[in-house]
């Protein structure tokens, strides 16, 4: 029995906390046709087409999100239905990459909430998933395109905006919990019903892709379950390989995103195991070729990137027994500190460093440290408004509190088990 289906089978509510878990017995079902279609897109074909096509995509999704009330995204919370046969789309390419057009059903034939949804994911949640946001976010460009075609990672989309809009309309909380619980329900049974080669394919990724993003947001515990999910996808790589390479490229960077901020806190084997590895390896989520390197944008980037360095070297320091040095700790922190000290909540891209401060946080032991990283991550919420921070800094008391007498790092693991990012 694969991880993943372990996974599916346990994987609580966004506001449950829990380690039970269930075995589940693997069925076989007759194979879907559904397929992601990929079609050549002719190498003369103008520039300007995409765009056009990206600006009409957009234009579709105009709802505002003000409009939303529990009236409009009563829907989120109806379990997603399997679709046996290939839904008959009128070819429409909403984006283009490279020599290939990514086809997609017309926005028109997504319901008015799910527009409404779209539109605040696009908008509020997709810029804070990427360093940078432009034209290439992936989380607009790729996600949401894919998300029209499949109701699974359609309803996943509009959950995980339904889960952040909450925060400014509670009542939208308990509807946003219900379609969690329907889109993990589903991806439960189709573990056990389909074959691995239906099952593992890119929607799915795309999927747990989006309901980590969700965990970010609500601060809840099942990120370590989509984290087996997401190893288990990454076993098989068939699904992944097939895709054009600029998509390929973004759901990797995504993969290890959340492997170098998840992991670690999630278990501390796999934490140092991550940390074995040299950090740039999983810093491509960074990466951004267009940006000349004599830029000040380009600089921050850089400094962002050796800050991310030096939490995993704290976090090496503080889990590996045969290395520990509270010294070594004090000394990274501040020089972390005097790093990003230039570097406040309005800087482009700063909110790439949530997971940073979280571990020199917690690593801290002079009032001038905690407060400052205390600060740092106060102020990226109010940009971010992804309730894992405020979880985070609750957290963090605990560990303050408990710390004489056990390893932060165990106290989260134990205690305050959030994927803060």
């Amino acid at each position: 029995m694969s991880s993943f289906e372990n996974g599916l089978a346990t994987a609580p509510s966004p506001t449950t906390r829990s380690s039970s878990s269930t075995s589940w017995e693997k069925k076989t079902a007759p194979p879907h046709t559904k397929t992601l279609r990929w079609v050549n897109d002719k190498r003369g074909a103008k520039k300007s087409r995409c765009a056009r096509e990206r600006r009409d995509s957009e234009s579709n999704l105009s709802i505002a999100s003000s409009e939303v009330s529990s009236a409009n995204v009563a829907d989120v919370s109806e379990e997603p239905t399997s679709i046996d046969t290939e839904p008959d789309y009128t070819p429409s390419a909403l984006e283009c990459f490279g020599e290939f057009s990514l086809i997609t059903a017309p926005t028109e034939l997504l319901s008015a909430q799910e527009r409404v949804l779209f539109q605040h994911f696009s908008e509020r949640v997709a810029p804070v998933m990427v360093v940078l946001d432009s034209v290439s976010n992936g989380y607009r460009h790729i996600i949401l395109p894919l998300a029209c075609q499949d109701q699974v990672l359609g309803r996943a989309v509009s959950v995980v905006a339904a889960f952040h809009l909450a925060q400014q309309a509670p009542d939208l909380a308990p509807i946003a919990e219900a379609g969690h619980r329907a889109v993990v329900e589903k991806l439960r049974r189709d573990s056990l019903e389909l074959e691995p080669n239906q099952l593992f394919n890119p929607y799915t990724l795309a999927t747990i892709l989006v309901l980590l993003v969700g965990d970010t947001i609500t601060g809840a515990s099942n990120y370590r379950y989509l984290l087996e999910m997401l190893a288990c996808l990454m076993r098989l790589p068939e699904s992944v390989y097939m895709l054009p390479g600029s998509v390929r490229a973004f759901f990797m960077q995504q993969v290890k995103m959340f492997q170098l901020f998840g992991l670690p806190l999630s278990d501390v084997d796999k934490g140092l195991q991550i940390m074995s590895t040299a950090p740039e390896h999983y810093l491509e989520f960074m990466d951004y070729p267009e940006i000349a390197p004599t830029s000040e944008q380009f600089m921050n980037l850089q400094l962002m990137r050796s800050a991310i360095c030096d939490a995993c070297e704290i976090y090496r320091n503080c889990a590996d027994p045969s290395s520990f040095s509270p010294a070594v700790s004090v000394d990274v922190i501040e020089r972390l500190r005097h790093k990003v000290i230039g570097l406040d909540s309005f800087s482009k891209g700063a909110h790439a460093l949530v997971w940073t401060y979280y571990i020199a946080a917690a690593e801290s032991v002079s009032p001038e440290h905690r407060e400052f990283f205390t600060e740092r991550l106060g102020s990226l919420y109010q940009y971010t408004r992804f309730g894992s921070i405020p979880a985070a800094l609750q957290a963090l008391q605990t560990i303050w509190n408990r710390r004489k007498a056990r390893k932060w790092i165990e106290i989260i693991m134990d205690d305050a088990p959030i994927l803060v990012m």
